[in-house]
């Protein structure tokens, strides 16, 4: 009776975790990020539901304080956008960030890769404000279960606790160290 209930317990422990956001984070290695101390968002937004959007600069806000980095108005050194994608069909670029890959060592130009964004997608974006290049990111997968229902008000309440998680996921692996 034990050893059923264990394996009771075991697979649906197994199907939990196959449906839990998976979190994935890059970070440019030629970059050190402890050189940063301030950043402000991007002026873009993305996203219809303006309620999920403060939702996700809070979240994102707490993290980077927490990490010691400042917001700031005006000379960021660091530029940090945002964006949910709640249907299927977008592809998403970003430069290679691997040594042998890199133009600058090897002399040799490569292109940006690409990957297939899916529903339910949250990537962080955090760019150097002069270069404009890219220093960090972050993607949660299956953040937002459900595309828009209709209300606002509705899918912030059911997006709030997943976007939380997945920014916390995320800065979990933030190579910044804490200066406090």
């Amino acid at each position: 009776m034990i050893k059923l209930l264990l394996a009771t317990l075991l697979v649906f422990a197994g199907a939990l975790s196959a449906y839990a956001q998976k979190v994935r984070v890059g970070a440019d290695p030629a970059v050190d990020v402890a050189k940063y101390k301030t950043y402000a968002w991007s002026t873009e937004r993305s996203g219809t539901n303006a309620i999920i959007n403060q939702q996700i600069v809070a979240a994102v806000d707490s993290q980077l304080a927490a990490k010691g980095l400042k917001k700031v108005e005006t000379d960021p050194e660091l530029t940090v956008s945002a964006l949910v994608w709640t249907q299927s069909d977008m592809h998403m670029m970003n430069p290679s960030w691997h040594p042998s890959l890199n133009p600058i060592s090897t002399g040799v130009y490569v292109g940006a890769q690409s990957w297939p964004v899916t529903q339910g997608t949250l990537v962080v974006n955090i760019s150097d404000t002069k270069s404009k290049n890219e220093v960090w990111r972050g993607t949660a997968s299956d953040t937002m279960k459900q595309g828009p229902s209709g209300s606002k008000v509705e899918d912030a309440k059911t997006a709030e606790k997943p976007i939380r998680k997945a920014v916390e996921k995320m800065f979990k692996q933030f190579p910044h160290p804490s200066r406090k």
